[in-house]
């Protein structure tokens, strides 16, 4: 979610919420098919959702598995809204 995003992101990430009305169109407007899509959300669940949906579409995913809590939780960086690592 945009709020989840703000927390806490993988630094180049990009925001695309999987249960907005148009994910389907912002993905197709804003990834390419030309290269692996990493997909992660929260935990982990939401991810799974738009892995599958975005490899219907014909992208390469691969999903985050644990989300961005684990990937905090292993000490990785992370970005916040205000530009802070």
């Amino acid at each position: 979610t945009p709020q989840e995003y703000a927390e806490g992101h993988i630094d180049g990430a990009i925001n695309i919420d999987v249960k907005s009305d148009d994910f389907q169109l912002q993905a197709e407007k804003e990834l390419s098919k030309d290269t692996t899509v990493l997909v992660y959300c929260r935990s982990g669940r939401r991810s799974m959702d738009a892995a599958e949906t975005l490899s219907k579409l014909g992208y390469r995913v691969v999903n985050l598995t644990g989300g961005i809590i684990e990937w905090m939780d292993d000490g990785l960086p992370v970005s916040v809204e205000d530009g802070s690592k």
